[in-house]
């Protein structure tokens, strides 16, 4: 009987991302909505896979909290409530934060550092009103992607994926997207920072753009 050699492992690891992304980005270009229920055969259809990988996508972005697994139902993409969508980002916040600060005070001369400042440059090349573009948003998180693997924190780099972001950003979008121009400075910001070496400064910059989705998100719920 002939043994595995993990490639097929491979495979369906490459093949599980591919779906989670897919998700993801249908997310942003409004391919799935809040709510909205994701049937396994569907995307066995679309990828052309077996239901493993699939499975095992959905499996991922449910440790995500982007989707909810029901017994005999399947998945759902999960809904956020005002205030839930506060507090997720007050964690958000403190953690991003870290990263940029742990990101700024790191090695400067590795691979990691390299990938951050493609990530930055590629980040920088888009234009405000861009949110909604699904490219904008594989940006952004690469750029996020990059800052953690800079800050070389296993548990940070454990946590800060469960995070619900994407949810908030899309579920949200109409309230947030009024502060393009200034999410696309803020990031220019952190970006400088922690290429300068300059921990206090990333931090603040993290912290600052984070502050203004929750200042928008709490006069949303004073309305």
């Amino acid at each position: 009987m002939n043994q595995p050699d993990g490639k097929d492992d491979i495979r369906s690891g490459r093949t599980r991302e591919v779906v989670v992304r897919d998700i993801i980005q249908g997310l942003y270009d409004g391919r799935y909505e809040p709510g909205q229920r994701i049937y396994e055969a569907q995307l066995t259809a679309a990828h052309g896979i077996s239901r493993g990988p699939v499975r095992e996508a959905l499996n991922a972005l449910a440790a995500m909290n982007i989707v909810s697994l029901v017994p005999q139902k399947g998945a759902q993409v999960r809904v956020l409530g005002v205030d839930e969508a506060i507090e997720t980002l007050v964690v958000a916040q403190t953690l991003i934060a870290l990263a940029a600060r742990l990101a700024a005070e790191s090695n400067r001369d590795g691979p990691a550092f390299a990938r951050f400042q493609e990530a930055a440059r590629a980040l920088q090349r888009f234009k405000s009103g861009d949110s909604t573009n699904s490219d904008y948003a594989v940006a952004r998180d690469s750029f996020y992607g990059a800052l953690t693997a800079l800050a070389s924190n296993a548990e940070l780099s454990r946590v800060l994926p469960t995070v619900r972001v994407h949810l908030i950003r899309t579920q949200f979008r109409s309230i947030l997207r009024a502060d393009d121009a200034t999410w696309l400075r803020d990031y220019g910001r952190i970006a400088d920072a922690v290429m300068a070496g300059q921990a206090k400064a990333a931090e603040a910059a993290a912290r600052t753009h984070i502050s203004r989705a929750i200042s928008r998100l709490q006069d949303f719920q004073n309305q």
